[in-house]
């Protein structure tokens, strides 16, 4: 069974110094400005399946690298053999390449 799960990461352009803090007289003496925002634009909305039950692994095209639509993957092999196919069973995460999307498309960022 795949479990798909999705995280949002915002995208910053690091701290800024507020506008409102910063006048003629604090311009003169940095160290007098007190007030920094983090400059946010747009989000990433990042999908992730999680599989417990998986008997094959994405080839390298699959990659955002090669030209597919993955950004990364990881597997780990179970002792035991699906005792139908006779393959080895992995448990696997794979994650798709990130969306750039608004950042009022994510869940709770109007409460921020």
């Amino acid at each position: 069974m795949v479990t798909r799960s999705t995280s949002y990461r915002l995208r910053s352009s690091g701290p800024q110094a507020r506008s409102d803090t910063c006048s003629v007289s604090t311009a003169i003496d940095p160290g007098s400005i007190s007030g920094f925002v983090l400059q946010t634009f747009k989000a990433e909305s990042i999908l992730t399946d999680t599989c417990e039950d998986k008997e094959q692994i994405l080839c390298s095209t699959d990659m955002i690298g090669l030209g597919g639509n993955y950004a990364s993957a990881s597997y780990s092999a179970q002792r035991f053999l699906d005792p139908d196919s006779g393959n080895i069973i992995f448990n696997a995460t794979e994650t798709f390449d990130r969306v750039i999307v608004d950042e009022d498309d994510v869940p709770g960022a109007a409460a921020l």
